[in-house]
Order: structure tokens, then C-alpha cells, then sequence
């Protein structure tokens, strides 16, 4: 190999990654605003600092060198080793591309699952080319019992899009919403929109990013019945089921 084609440091450090199998998983509480009861824990991914730093550069760069897929299924399969030790009732959120569940050794791991409370979050921030077959992967997921939630609510045009060609059992309000949403007006009226849609065709409404007692005050105010944020866990191991905010 000539130095020419040497892979770059990135690109080497996801096939060590995935050479090695160094995913770690936190899981950061998705919570009842009212009360604390925990309903579910998103998964998210963290790698060692002799890799990446930060997980949204790692999977950049996975994805970059065509690699992205392997380090999502990777980081799946390093969740779902802890399924078993969630309360009885309480759902695992794992993060997904549409690339990801479009491909079968995705699938195949998610139905081997499905038993248990699973939810995927479409992660996907590009424009979906093809709905049809993004549909009939929902469909198999769903009627195995697992739930299809959509991120980022409220961010951008093709977001609202995805919503209403998926139709998710959970809609997630984008941090970008719930950030100062007790001082901003148009974030109050675009959440309380969000909120209404949710109701109206079933869905569960989860606020991202709480941040501030304020913040979490103004949601509940709004009818917001689930979040997760700093202000209320931050991300790490599997706590206990009732989770008390910070103050």
C-alpha cells in the first residue's frame, strides 16, 4: 500500500473500533415530567478518547469510509446486551439510520428482540429516497411489537416530512425547541403545535434536552408528558426507576 492509499487517521480509528469491538453504552432516562417514573432509557454510544471523542465525529467518519452501518449494528448489539437488566415495562431506545434498517442484519437482530420493549429512533437527517421499502421494514418492525419513534421533531422541513410518511409511535421535540423555550414565544407555539399533532394522532410527545427547571416548567405547561435532558439524568449507567430532578 503507498502512502497514497494509507486510510486516514479517522478512517483507521473505526476499523479499530470496529476491529475491537470498543463501543461503550450509556443510557440516559426518558421520564414522566410529572413524577420522575422512568418509561424508557435511550442507548447512545461513547467511545474511548484514543479513538473519538466525541460520538457525532465517530460516526461521521464511519460513514465517511463506508463503514457506517457496521459501527451502527455494532453499538445496536452492545445495547441490546443489557435488555435484560431494564425493569419489567420500561423500553430500550435504540438510535438507527434508515440505511441501518434498510439493511437485513439489522433487522434480523431487531426481531430476535422484539420480545422485549424495544423503540427505534430514526435518526436520519438526510432526505429518505425510498419510503416504500422504509415502510415495509416499519411494518415488520411494528408487528413484531416494536415501537418507531422520529428525532428532532420540529428541525427542518424534511423532518416534518418523515413524520408524516412514517406515522411514529413517538415524536421527539428537537432540542433546538425545548433550549429557552420559557422565554421564546414562537418555540411555546411551534411545541404546543408539536403537542396537539401528537395528541390528535395518537403519539407520544418526548422533549429532548431539558436543560433548566424553567424549561421543564414551561413543557409541563404545555401538556408535555415525557422528557429527558441534564436537568433531569444525564447519560450513564442504568439507574434506578424513579429519577428526581435536579434542582
Amino acid at each position: 500500500m503507498t502512502v497514497a492509499q494509507l486510510p486516514s487517521p479517522a478512517t483507521q480509528a473505526v476499523r479499530d473500533v470496529l476491529r475491537e469491538g470498543a463501543v461503550q453504552i450509556v443510557f440516559q432516562p426518558i421520564v414522566q415530567l410529572e413524577d420522575g417514573v422512568v418509561n424508557g432509557y435511550e442507548a447512545l454510544a461513547r467511545f474511548t478518547g484514543e479513538h473519538f471523542t466525541n460520538p457525532a465525529d465517530a460516526f461521521h467518519a464511519a460513514y465517511t469510509a463506508g463503514l457506517g452501518v457496521d459501527l451502527e449494528i455494532l453499538a445496536i448489539e452492545r445495547a441490546l446486551l443489557r435488555i435484560s437488566d431494564l425493569p419489567t415495562g420500561v423500553w430500550l431506545s435504540l438510535n438507527a439510520s434508515v440505511e441501518a434498517l434498510l439493511e437485513p442484519r439489522t433487522i434480523t437482530m431487531l426481531l430476535a428482540h422484539a420480545h422485549h420493549s424495544l423503540t427505534v429512533e430514526l435518526t436520519e437527517h438526510t432526505q429518505v429516497t425510498d419510503y416504500t421499502a422504509l415502510r415495509e421494514v416499519m411494518d415488520l418492525l411494528r408487528a413484531a411489537g416494536i415501537k418507531i419513534a422520529v428525532d428532532d421533531a420540529g428541525s427542518g422541513f424534511a423532518n416534518l416530512s418523515q413524520i408524516l410518511q412514517i406515522q411514529p409511535d413517538i415524536i421527539k421535540l428537537d432540542i433546538s425547541l425545548t433550549r429557552d423555550i420559557d422565554q421564546d414565544p414562537v418555540r411555546i407555539a411551534l411545541a404546543r403545535a408539536l403537542f396537539s399533532f401528537s395528541e390528535s394522532v395518537g403519539a407520544v410527545l418526548v422533549a429532548e434536552g431539558i436543560e433548566t427547571y424553567a424549561e421543564h416548567a414551561q413543557l409541563m405547561a404545555l401538556g408535555v408528558r415525557h422528557g429527558q435532558g441534564y436537568y433531569i439524568a444525564k447519560p450513564g449507567p442504568l439507574p434506578s426507576r424513579h429519577i428526581e430532578p435536579l434542582l
